[in-house]
């Protein structure tokens, strides 16, 4: 009997419990207003209301392009899904801002789209991307589907910038160590290079010092130099400065701390860091062996080092020359050519008729034709003849007086003074140096 009883007991619990079990199930799945009747409650725990799955099928959406190698505006357009037609119309239309072909390698391009009323495709929304440094360029549908593109100009940020240091290999490589803009190196190069021999005259240890501004888009961190104000060599134990000076009614040049320009008729040596091998005058050929008249002189230096041209001329050849391999030869005046040989490459754009002016780079140090290895050999020809063009006596400079050396010299001490505050100040350009 007793036995019984217990296993009466026993059921009569788990009948109970199965009943709580089910009880509470059904509480926690139908909370007050939440399921229907004919709605399964895992079914609305897994699916977004239908307002939100149009919402998310439908766009819009944004994105940013990397310009990778090869690509096109054409072909990442395509990538996401624009059709070539109105692909075809937005690149036509920001060809009238920006020329597509400049698109660079890693440059970012950011696009909005949506989904096409009818269709598999995408709709181009918006697009902006960087021209340069100074312009953003945006592209904008309109209605009726047309576009339109727009040239917004940055602000960008004024600045000084002052680099210091010693030359132990040459002008370029030390200084661009020391974090000097390339352009502005190639500036200070070029001014100098009328008066200073950068084989004999720059020797390990000489001091040199620039001074230019540069403006900066604070975004993106890009900078853009703008004009070298000041240069500095200390040659022998002296400095040698130059200014970037205006005159009043003339064109930009550098003087020297007397007012003198330093733009003379043709440079000095026409490439930097190179020593002379070989000079002008009789020797003994290095590959054929006998004596023989070396017409010019012999600038050994890297392979790829810029050469420039000595004066403003036009290129008379630009061709491979019997010995002299890769040859550049520039006609200067009625009396007056330069020739370049040996180069291991030509800049581009060179062609015979072309317009060359002073400093220009006419191509790049090599050793094509007969060498025994990379230098430039180097050529003054005079009325007909080869004369030694580190005999060449430089046609005087012009020097300021009256006024405008009253004005250089006021120019000087403002230079002088933004070097000493290197404080950045309230100027858009530096000809309002000039104005101050």
């Amino acid at each position: 009997m007793r036995q019984s009883s217990s296993k009466l007991i026993a059921i009569l619990s788990c009948i109970l419990l199965a009943y709580g079990i089910a009880y509470y199930a059904s509480w926690k799945c139908t909370p007050v207003d939440a399921c229907e009747e004919s709605t399964p409650c895992n079914e609305l725990n897994s699916q977004p209301p239908a307002e939100e799955i149009a919402e998310i099928e439908e766009g819009p959406y944004d994105e940013t392009l990397a310009i990778k190698e090869g690509d096109t505006l054409a072909s990442i357009l395509s990538r996401i899904g624009i059709p070539p037609t109105q692909a075809h119309d937005a690149i036509t239309t920001l060809s009238k801002v920006f020329n597509p072909k400049d698109l660079k390698v890693d440059q970012e391009v950011y696009v909005i789209y949506e989904n096409q009323l009818e269709g598999n495709g995408y709709d181009l929304k918006f697009l902006r991307l960087r021209g340069d440094i100074d312009h953003d360029i945006e592209l904008v549908r309109t209605g009726g589907g047309l576009f339109q593109a727009t040239k917004y100009r940055k602000e960008l940020k004024h600045e000084y910038v002052d680099v210091k240091g010693d030359i132990k290999i040459s002008l370029y490589a030390d200084a661009l160590k020391a974090g000097a803009s390339p352009k502005m190196l190639y500036d200070m190069i070029k001014a100098f290079s009328y008066d200073v021999d950068f084989q004999r005259d720059i020797q390990p240890g000489t001091e040199f010092s620039l001074f230019y501004d540069t403006y900066k888009d604070e975004e993106s961190g890009l900078e853009r130099p703008g004009e070298l104000l000041y240069a500095m060599l200390l040659l022998d134990g002296k400095p040698f400065e130059l200014y970037r000076f205006q005159p009043p009614g003339g064109v930009p040049g550098y003087y020297n701390a007397q007012g003198e320009a330093v733009k003379k008729a043709l440079l000095r040596t026409p490439i930097d860091g190179a020593r002379i091998n070989s000079g002008f005058g009789n020797r003994k050929h290095p590959i054929k062996g006998y004596t023989k008249m070396h017409k010019g002189v012999d600038f050994g230096a890297p392979t790829g080092t810029p050469i420039m041209a000595a004066g403003d001329g036009v290129v008379e050849r630009c061709s491979k020359y019997a010995g002299y391999g890769n040859y550049v030869c520039i006609r200067h005046n009625g009396t007056t050519k330069t020739a370049y040989a040996h180069l291991s490459r030509y800049a581009k754009g060179m062609c015979p008729g072309k317009k060359i002016r002073q400093g220009d780079i006419i191509g790049y140090v090599g050793a094509t034709g007969q060498t025994t290895g990379p230098h430039l050999h180097f050529e003054l020809i005079q009325n007909g003849k080869h004369v030694n063009p580190q005999k060449v006596t430089q046609l005087p400079s012009t020097k300021l007086g009256g006024k405008a050396l009253n004005e250089f010299k006021t120019f000087m001490a403002k230079v002088d003074k933004l070097k000493k505050e290197r404080q950045p100040v309230s100027l858009t350009s530096v000809q309002e140096i000039h104005s101050q």
